[in-house]
């Protein structure tokens, strides 16, 4: 019964501290002043969007330098070569013919007219700490369709490579440039 009685005088206490005749009701008024305002969301007020446009900048009176002329490489058309032998034209038909310091590498070569040559180039395998051997290729340019051939040297005896043979080749679609796909690669060759 006492936390009833409690409860009744705090509710009468909360309830006549809120309502006060003595003070003034707050009134509001409206602001009209600066830019344009619209309701976006009851109670706050957001700008209303005013559309500016900018100055034309003059034309400059300086041209721009025209690129530099460049020419591409330019293949050279083969006449159609015969039906490839046997296991030519897979990613992995390469041969390799490894010495001490050096590899002779055969691929073939089906001919094509946008075809500027042939790169190869001999990865080491062997894990070495701290700088890593420089990476060279030796280049083959084409004359007749058929195998070809490319020395690469500069290997390290006893070290086990990947042979890699990349196309270079111009876009058919007359775009300047040339671009390079892997077209075969060896397994792992250790030189004697």
């Amino acid at each position: 019964m006492l936390i009833l009685l409690a409860a009744s005088l705090s509710l009468l206490l909360l309830v006549a501290g809120c309502s006060s005749a003595d003070s003034p009701a707050p009134s509001a008024t409206e602001d009209r002043s600066g830019t344009d305002w619209i309701n976006t969301d009851a109670g706050k007020r957001t700008p209303s969007p005013a559309t500016r446009y900018g100055t034309a900048s003059p034309t400059p009176e300086v041209t721009l330098p025209t690129a530099a002329t460049t020419t591409s490489p330019t293949a050279k058309a083969s006449p159609s070569c015969t039906t490839p032998p046997k296991g030519a034209g897979g990613i992995n038909g390469l041969d390799v013919r490894p010495s001490s310091t050096s590899a002779i590498v055969t691929w073939y070569y089906p001919g094509g007219g946008n075809i500027v040559d042939y790169r190869v180039t001999a990865f080491s395998q062997d894990l070495i700490a701290g700088e890593q051997e420089p990476v060279g290729w030796a280049t083959v340019t084409p004359v007749t369709c058929g195998d070809l051939s490319a020395t690469v040297t500069g290997l390290t005896p006893a070290t086990n490579y990947i042979f890699v043979v990349d196309k270079v080749m111009t876009h058919a679609s007359g775009v300047d440039g040339t671009y390079a796909k892997t077209i075969a690669r060896s397994g792992v060759v250790s030189t004697t």
